[in-house]
C-alpha cells in the first residue's frame, strides 16, 4: 500500500472560523469592550501575563470552565483562578490569586468577575506569543488579546 492513497481528511466536518484578534497595549490598563462582553457571555480568551500568553474564561461560569478544559486538555482540578481584589476572590468557592498583570486585571475589573486560567497545554509554560496559542488551539478560542511577544509586563500571579 502506498502512502499516496491515504486521506488526511478528518472524520468530522469542520469549517474553520476566523479568530477575532484585538491588539492591546498593557500600559493602557484598559479592557476592550468586546473582551468584557465575550467573558460575560461565557467566551474563552487568550491574553498576556508577564510570562507569556494563557487561556481563560469566567471562573463562575461552569459551562465556560468545562469548555476551557475540553479545549486545552487540562483537568478541572488543575485550573488556576485569578481575582482582581480580595473581595472578588472571597466571592469564589475556590482559592484564587490576586493578579497584578495589567490585561487580566483590567478584564476582571471591567467584567466584575474572576478568571479561570491555564496554559494552552497542561503542564507547559505560557506561550511566547498569542499566535502560538492560536496555532495550537485553533478556532476554539472566542477572542485573542494580542500585546505582541511576551515581555516582562509586571510580576505575575500565575506560575
Amino acid at each position: 500500500m502506498s502512502y499516496y492513497s491515504l486521506s488526511f481528511s478528518t472524520a468530522t466536518e469542520h469549517t474553520p472560523m476566523p479568530v477575532r484578534i484585538i491588539r492591546v497595549n498593557p500600559d493602557d490598563h484598559a479592557a476592550p469592550r468586546k473582551a468584557v462582553e465575550a467573558l460575560q457571555a461565557g467566551g474563552i480568551l487568550i491574553f498576556p501575563i508577564a510570562e507569556g500568553y494563557i487561556v481563560g474564561c469566567s471562573a463562575t461560569d461552569e459551562t465556560a470552565r468545562r469548555r476551557l478544559c475540553e479545549v486545552t486538555g487540562v483537568a478541572q482540578r488543575d485550573l488556576r483562578y485569578l481575582a482582581a481584589s480580595r473581595e472578588q476572590a472571597a466571592r469564589l468557592s475556590m482559592p484564587a490569586s490576586i493578579s497584578v498583570d495589567p490585561i487580566p486585571l483590567a478584564l476582571m475589573r471591567a467584567a466584575d468577575l474572576a478568571l479561570a486560567v491555564t496554559t494552552c497545554r497542561p503542564g507547559q509554560a505560557p506561550a511566547p506569543t498569542a499566535q502560538h496559542v492560536v496555532f495550537i488551539l485553533g478556532d476554539s478560542i472566542d477572542l485573542v488579546l494580542d500585546a505582541g511577544a511576551a515581555r516582562p509586563l509586571m510580576a505575575a500571579a500565575v506560575r
